[in-house]
């Protein structure tokens, strides 16, 4: 999980937890989330989009490569998402537990 905001990350990796996955993180910046997929074995990610000065695609880019289904979380507009992740889920914040719950279900992530 990559987020920038401490309280977030902190909410987000509660509700994945509850959502019967387990977190791994959270990271704050892209540096530590490429760190992240490399040493980790993911089933799947949720990527905040806007990490303060930098985006989370260098991330999205590593998790596609190794074939890693991820979500994007977002409280700007949709528009700002590049081509290449259209297909991926967009929840814009603040997420809910029920939204996020969706998302990981849909990937097969999920479990109750």
């Amino acid at each position: 999980m990559i987020e920038d905001d401490l309280f977030i990350a902190m909410d987000v990796e509660y509700m994945v937890g509850e959502c019967g996955c387990v977190p791994v993180g959270p990271v704050s910046n892209v540096e530590a989330g490429l760190l992240a997929v490399r040493q980790n074995d993911l089933d799947g990610a949720v990527l905040d989009v806007n990490l303060g000065d930098e985006r989370v695609w260098p991330v999205a880019d590593l998790l596609h490569e190794h074939g890693v289904p991820f979500i994007l979380a977002t409280g700007y507009s949709r528009v700002e998402v590049p081509e290449r992740f259209k297909e991926c889920q967009v929840l814009h914040k603040p997420l809910t537990e029920a939204a996020l719950f969706a998302a990981l279900d849909a990937l097969g992530l999920a479990r109750r």
